[in-house]
């Protein structure tokens, strides 16, 4: 009686509700806007979680159509700014993809392409196939899913070839050129650009390369800007170290999973750089060695909820198919990210 009365006094009101949700101990809460909803049969309140005001970022961007120099006079012909016939190309090819009358109806008439009605989710669908399929045919693999969840992952053949010229006329209209492939290792290896006179430019002018302290308020940008200053390869482990150090105590410190998003893209940068340095045992090593804290209850508690982030992220080892350095398979790398209670892995990445 009493939430009916709630529901139908929001709306008679025309209003909403809001309330803060808790769903768990150690859970970070939510912020929800409940919107009234009145069937025939069924009383409810809707809920949408919305953000709290730290949540919000606001960006400047610039503007897309001109371009703003430092005093302030207005360009609209730039390099960075499409011309007409990139516009008109890409208008062209929008409109010969358009999939709004792509479809047919009964009677033959042109209809939507994707109807709401007719557009499922392919990832609940495919769980359910795969459990009612196993639950049968305990032994045989999993069919393929469904043509008629796979039916919009791919635009229609029809629609591409009728789009073909248009698509050319675009690549040319863009000055498309093939991006070359990324280079190994180029930090590593790289060759500073050294005056004829053979003077060190930078000493004289007090300018050389310092050791970095990394914080946790700007750990990222402080991390690679110690790979850049590092005067040896010596110096990759220590700013790994460093950013090591950052990630555990955020975890152990985190407030139910509220940290967690950012500890993972803090990893996910540990990964990138030492697989571009050529240095995989680094990372490999820590992941080991976080695993194996997480699983113990050594960072804070039970953190193995955050194991689950981890692999969902697929921050596994870096194995040989990545980096002909590493010593990890991928089979290894499979079954490092295995949630195995109990598992004790070697420490190779000391973070003390």
């Amino acid at each position: 009686m009493a939430l009916s009365s709630l529901i139908h006094a929001l709306f008679e009101t025309e209003s909403y509700a809001v309330a803060r949700l808790v769903s768990k101990t150690d859970k970070a809460p939510l912020l929800l806007l409940l919107a009234p909803s009145i069937e025939v049969d069924c009383e409810c309140l809707l809920d949408v979680q919305i953000p709290f005001a730290e949540d919000v970022r606001s960006y400047k961007f610039p503007p897309l159509d001109r371009v703003v120099t430092v005093s302030g006079k207005l360009i609209k012909e730039h390099r960075n700014l499409p011309n007409e016939a990139l516009t008109k190309a890409m208008n062209d090819y929008v409109d010969h993809m358009d999939l709004s009358t792509l479809g047919r109806d009964d009677d033959g008439n042109p209809s939507e392409y994707m109807p709401m009605t007719e557009t499922f989710s392919p990832v609940l669908h495919r769980i359910d196939q795969a459990v009612r399929w196993r639950a049968v045919h305990p032994t045989e693999p999993v069919p393929p899913p469904y043509e008629i969840l796979t039916r919009y992952s791919q635009p229609p053949d029809d629609l591409l070839s009728r789009s073909k010229r248009q698509l050319e006329k675009l690549k040319v209209a863009a000055d498309i050129k093939k991006v070359p492939p990324k280079v190994q290792g180029r930090r590593r290896n790289r060759n500073e650009i050294k005056p004829l006179s053979g003077l060190n430019v930078e000493a004289l002018l007090g300018g050389g390369k310092k050791t970095v302290r990394i914080s946790s308020q700007n750990a990222i940008p402080d991390f690679r800007r110690a790979l850049d200053n590092a005067d040896s390869i010596e110096g990759i482990p220590s700013a790994a170290r460093q950013l090591g150090h950052i990630i555990e105590a955020r975890i152990r410190d985190s407030f139910g999973d509220i940290a967690y998003a950012r500890a993972i893209e803090e990893i996910t940068a540990l990964r990138e750089e030492m697989s571009e340095l050529e240095e995989p045992e680094i990372y490999n090593n820590f992941a080991r060695e976080l695993k194996r804290k997480l699983l113990s209850e050594d960072l804070g508690g039970n953190r193995k909820d955050f194991w689950w982030e981890f692999r969902k992220s697929k921050l596994g080892f870096i194995d040989s198919n990545v980096s002909k350095k590493s010593d990890a398979t991928e089979e290894d790398a499979k079954l490092h990210t295995l949630h195995r209670p109990g598992l004790s892995s070697p420490s190779f990445f000391s973070l003390v």
